[in-house]
């Protein structure tokens, strides 16, 4: 049964995880699919631009040619004749581009060579090219180009018309009725030109109108399925990181129960260990009396140091959890009465040699945690006296208390053994022992550090071997 549910919740993640791809990919795919689209879009829109612009240097060219010419037929200028010659080829440039560009294998060269006399942009010429090749076929693009080729034959005619009237004029028998038909046809040619050019301008307005509303629609379907896909994305994300947050709280939740099941297993262990530690020490005691037992005294001061060990590192785990449990408990104390106790509890833990030591106690309340003062305190001056120098004259520590700007100031310093650079470092690590002195555990510092970090302060370490080694304890207070 639980096999099965749990194939069951297998095949559910799987699931989704499939399902977020699945978004993913959609998201990305439409994404790309709408930047496509615009760009071929902008690229639509700036080519019928391009041939808007350049339906109107057609049709100025076209009205400016027909006015130089009934000019010329008028007054016979040869300078009129030079400007209608001029005007006249811009059409016929874009007639030439519209030629090359009809058949299916396009002439490139002379398509751009016909645009750029026609005065089209020359920017704007690639896209010209690439719509009349990719959309020739088109009805509505081979509707205008149709009418480009209506008004191409009325230039052609306009051509004529020009040749006709310059053959007369140098002959120099042309007639006033002459004259007035000449002028005439190019009246009707120009008026219908007029007309072609503004159905060629309509019929592309019209083409850049359909694609801006059919790129309007695309854009809010692509956005639509962009919006649900990235919504039921987010959506599946919310969920699992909620079921994560309950997952973790339940966890957290087994975790405070497990935590509180072990210190409650160590409080009775420790409990449990102490008092047949202290009646084998008293028993020792008692052995040690007998003066005709060296031997017997030798194995029992081996039992007795381990013993000692071991309910020192009881002890300091007694004290540590009881600070765990207790929290950061802040209240006027006297620091004064805390070192008094502190030094009376460490002062013959030195194997019977004398340990001298000096207060210089500038600073006697405070408000803070008692409790983690002790365990600072008495951590500190006991390492103080396991790490004493035997060699030395006296053997010293010294205890200081100020208060600075930023809060008060605990200092132990003694004249022992000393702390090497490498180990300067590692020193509050937990079990981390140094030097080749058997009596620590390599719990205390640790313990130092860590209710020094419950009260918001920090800690420092300056040693020299074989001189001193100081510890400065800062607190906010």
């Amino acid at each position: 049964m639980e096999d099965e549910s749990n194939q069951t919740i297998a095949a559910i993640s799987l699931l989704k995880k499939r399902i977020t791809l699945i978004l993913l990919l959609i998201v990305g795919i439409a994404s790309a699919s709408m930047i496509i689209m615009n760009y071929y879009t902008i690229r639509i829109l700036s080519g019928a631009r391009a041939y808007i612009n350049g339906e109107s240097q057609y049709s100025k060219a076209q009205k400016d040619a027909s006015a130089h010419l009934t000019n010329y037929i008028y007054l016979e200028n040869e300078a009129d004749y030079g400007s209608f010659e001029k005007d006249i080829n811009v059409p016929v440039g874009d007639r030439m581009a519209r030629l090359a560009l009809s058949p299916d294998k396009i002439n490139y060269t002379e398509a751009q060579k016909g645009f750029l006399q026609g005065k089209n942009h020359p920017s704007d010429i690639d896209d010209m090219i690439w719509l009349f090749k990719r959309f020739k076929h088109l009805a509505m693009f081979e509707q205008a180009i149709n009418i480009w080729a209506d008004g191409d034959a009325m230039v052609n005619n306009l051509q004529q018309l020009g040749l006709q009237a310059r053959q007369k004029i140098l002959a120099g028998n042309i007639s006033a009725s002459e004259r007035k038909i000449l002028i005439l046809a190019i009246s009707n040619n120009s008026e219908q030109m007029t007309i072609k050019e503004r159905a060629f301008s309509d019929v592309l307005g019209n083409i850049s109108r359909k694609i801006n509303l059919y790129v309007f629609i695309a854009n809010v379907f692509i956005t639509l399925i962009i919006l649900i896909s990235s919504l039921s994305y987010a959506g599946i994300m919310i969920r699992n990181l909620a079921d994560s947050k309950k997952t973790i709280i339940e966890q957290n939740e087994n975790l405070q129960v497990i935590n509180a099941g072990l210190d409650k297993f160590v409080f009775n262990v420790t409990h449990d260990l102490r008092s047949p530690l202290a009646s084998l020490v008293g028993l020792i005691g008692l052995i040690d009396d007998e003066n005709d037992l060296a031997q017997i005294k030798s194995y029992t001061l081996m039992m007795k140091d381990s013993l000692e060990k071991q309910d020192r590192f009881i002890n300091e785990m007694l004290t540590f959890i009881k600070s765990k449990h207790t929290g950061l408990v802040k209240q006027e104390c006297s620091l004064a009465t805390i070192v008094d106790n502190v030094i009376s509890q460490n002062n013959y833990s030195n194997g019977g040699k004398q340990v001298h030591f000096y207060k210089e106690l500038d600073l006697i309340n405070i408000d803070s945690d008692a409790l983690k003062l002790q365990v600072i305190l008495n951590n500190l001056v006991s390492n103080s006296i396991k790490y004493s120098d035997s060699k030395k004259d006296e053997q010293w520590v010294k205890v200081r208390t100020y208060r600075t700007e930023t809060g008060a100031v605990i200092e132990v310093e003694d004249n022992g053994l000393g702390i090497r650079q490498a180990d300067q470092e590692r020193i509050f690590d937990k079990f981390y022992l140094s030097g080749t002195n058997k009596k620590s555990s390599g719990i205390g510092l640790y313990l130092v550090k860590d209710a020094v970090t419950q009260l918001n302060g920090k800690i420092e370490v300056r040693s020299e071997p074989g001189v001193s080694s100081k510890f400065m304890v800062s607190i906010p207070c």
